[in-house]
C-alpha cells in the first residue's frame, strides 16, 4: 500500500517541505520556515505541534507519523505540503525516514533549533565535543557513552524517560556523575535541574525531556592498559603482550557484543570494554574471589559497560545476548560445549582461545575444525627485564598459544 500511494505522489512531483519545528515554539522558527508553512497547500503535524502551529496555515491537519501517508494520499491534488518535524531536521528526526519514502518528490529540508542547541544556549555551553545519544523509542543503553565521553547529550521519551536513565546510571555505578535534565523546553512549564544522578533519583520527568550528563572521571578508550593498572591479588591474569595480541585477533568494533569466558582479574574484559565502547562486554567467571576482583578493577578503571556473570560456562551464557566476538581465557574442560553454545547464538561469531598447555591447544584446534574454520595459531614467547642488584636479566614468561577463527559463511 505504501508503494501505491508513493507512485501516485511521484507522478505529480509534489513539493514536500520537511521543516524543523525547534522545541515547539513559533518564535524559534526562521522567517523562511514560517513563510513556507504559510504558503503550503497543506500543513501536516503531530498533535502536539499541530496545536502550536495551526495558526500559521488554515489548511492544517494533525496526525501520527503512521497515518501521514493516508493524509498525503487524501490530498494528492495539492501542489505543496509542509511537514513539521520536532527539533532540527538533521538531529534524530523523522526527516531521514521521510526522505526514504518520498524519493521522486521535490523534497526540501528546512532547519530548526534542536533541543540540544536550545539547552546548550541556556547553559552557555559549547557543544562541538559532546557525544549525542537518543534513547527515544530505541533499545539503547547510555552507559557505554557515559563511560568514555566527558559530556553526553541524551534524547529521552517513549518507554525510556529521563528518570529511567537516572536509575540506570545509579545501578551501573555511575551515581556520582552530574546530570542536567531539561523538561518541556521553551514552554511555560519549562524545568531545568542540575544535580548528581543519585540526588535526582525518584524525581519523575515527562516525555519531553533531554539530558546532559557530565562524567569528570570518564575514560579515554583509546589508551592501552598496562599490567600495573590492575589489582591482581592471587587471581590469574593474561599478561599485557598476550592480551594486546589476542585482542588484535578479535578485531573488536565499538558496537560489538563481546564475551570474556574465564575472565579472572578482568584484564582482558576491561581492555575489550574500551574497544567495545558503544556496547557491552560480558565477563563470565566461576570463581567468587575472581569476580570480586574483577568488579574492583571495573570500578577502578571506569569500565561500567562491563557486566560480570558469576557462573561457569557454558551455563552462564545461555541468557546473554548473541555475541559478535568471544575470548576464551579459561574453559575448565568445557571448550567444545562453549563453542556449541556461542555458535548457536551467532553462527558467524569470531572466537579467540588462549592456551598454555598442548592439550588445550589440541582441543581448540579440534573445535575450530569441527565448525569448518581453519584456525590461525600463534605461539607467543616473551621475556621481561628484572633487576638483580646492579644488573638486569631477562625473565622468560610461559609460552602462550593464541588460536583464532570463525566459521566460513
Amino acid at each position: 500500500m505504501l508503494m501505491f500511494w508513493l507512485t501516485e505522489l511521484w507522478n505529480k512531483m509534489m513539493k514536500v517541505y520537511v521543516i524543523g519545528a525547534g522545541p515547539g515554539k513559533i518564535d524559534f522558527l526562521s522567517g523562511y520556515a514560517a513563510e513556507v508553512i504559510a504558503e503550503a497547500d497543506l500543513l501536516i503535524a503531530t498533535d502536539r505541534l499541530y496545536e502550536k502551529f495551526k495558526l500559521l496555515n488554515k489548511n492544517s491537519v494533525a496526525c501520527s507519523l503512521s497515518n501521514m501517508q493516508e493524509q498525503i494520499q487524501a490530498n494528492r491534488a495539492v501542489n505543496s505540503i509542509a511537514i513539521l518535524a520536532s527539533g532540527d531536521v538533521g538531529f534524530y528526526s523523522i526527516s531521514s525516514t521521510l526522505k526514504k519514502v518520498l524519493t521522486g518528490c521535490e523534497v526540501t529540508w528546512i532547519n530548526g533549533i534542536s533541543s540540544m542547541q536550545y539547552l546548550m544556549a541556556k547553559m552557555q555551553i559549547a557543544y562541538e565535543n559532546i557525544k549525542t545519544v537518543s534513547v527515544h523509542g530505541r533499545e539503547v543503553s547510555i552507559i557505554p557513552a557515559v563511560c568514555y565521553n566527558e559530556t553526553v547529550f541524551v534524547l529521552t521519551g517513549g518507554k525510556y524517560k529521563a528518570h529511567d536513565v537516572i536509575d540506570e546510571l545509579i545501578l551501573s555505578g555511575l551515581g556520582k556523575v552530574t546530570v542536567t535534565v531539561g523538561e518541556n523546553l521553551s514552554d511555560a512549564s519549562e524545568r531545568i535541574l542540575t544535580e548528581t544522578a543519585q540526588n535526582l533519583k525518584g524525581i519523575p520527568f515527562q516525555d519531553l525531556s533531554v539530558m546532559l550528563i557530565h562524567n569528570k572521571n570518564y575514560v579515554n578508550a583509546s589508551l592501552l592498559l598496562k599490567d600495573g593498572d590492575f589489582t591482581r591479588a592471587k587471581v590469574p591474569m593474561t599478561k599485557e603482550e598476550v592480551r594486546n595480541l589476542s585482542l588484535s585477533k578479535l578485531n573488536i568494533l565499538p558496537g560489538d557484543v563481546v564475551y570474556d569466558i574465564g575472565a579472572g582479574t578482568g584484564s582482558v574484559s576491561i581492555a575489550m570494554a574500551r574497544l567495545a565502547c558503544e556496547s557491552y562486554v560480558y565477563a563470565i567467571e566461576k570463581e567468587e574471589d575472581a569476580v570480586a576482583l574483577l568488579l574492583q578493577n571495573r570500578e577502578k578503571l571506569g569500565a561500567y559497560n562491563l557486566k560480570a556473570i558469576h557462573a561457569a560456562a557454558p551455563e552462564g551464557i545461555f541468557d546473554l545476548p548473541a555475541p559478535d566476538k568471544v575470548f576464551v581465557g579459561g574453559s575448565n574442560g568445557n571448550l567444545e560445549k562453549i563453542f556449541e553454545a556461542v555458535l548457536e547464538k551467532n553462527p558467524q561469531v569470531k572466537i579467540v582461545v588462549n592456551a598454555i598447555t598442548l592439550e588445550t591447544l589440541n582441543e581448540a584446534c579440534t573445535c575450530f575444525e569441527k565448525i569448518g574454520a581453519e584456525p590461525e595459531i600463534f605461539c607467543v614467547n616473551s621475556a621481561k627485564s628484572e633487576k638483580i642488584g646492579r644488573y638486569h636479566i631477562m625473565k622468560a614468561q610461559n609460552p602462550v598459544y593464541i588460536i583464532s577463527g570463525e566459521k566460513d559463511e
